[in-house]
């Protein structure tokens, strides 16, 4: 069994085409899509949220990620501008590491680990 850490957070923009895509910080309580490629992120998003609404958000374990690239199982997903998941390269941020692969504009399993920048 695959154990999840959630956030409840507020959608500061309407986010109901966004779920299962990473997200960050963008206020005191408040997430936004990512929007700097390889930049350090809270988590993905695992709700339909409109602007205001409550967000949830899986910042630890197992979770479903919306591929932006083709996604290889074993290897460590960083984030696109467009918040979707892709291969890491050096200097990029380290979410965590693909469980399943998949091609770009699918779903594949993320095991969220926070692993920091890749050297």
């Amino acid at each position: 069994m695959s154990q999840k850490t959630y956030l409840s957070m507020i959608a500061r923009e309407n986010m109901e085409n966004m779920q299962y895509k990473i997200v960050n910080v963008h206020d005191a309580n408040g997430i936004k899509l990512r929007v700097a490629a390889g930049a350090g992120v809270l988590g993905v998003l695992d709700n339909k949220p409109k602007s205001g609404e409550n967000a949830t958000v899986v910042v630890a374990g197992l979770t479903r990620c919306f591929a932006g690239a083709t996604i290889t199982a074993g290897s460590f997903i960083t984030v696109t501008a467009s918040g979707t998941a892709t291969a890491v390269a050096s200097g990029q941020y380290m979410l965590g590491k693909a469980i399943t692969g998949c091609a770009s504009g699918s779903h594949f399993q993320l095991l969220i680990q926070h692993n920091g920048y890749r050297g």
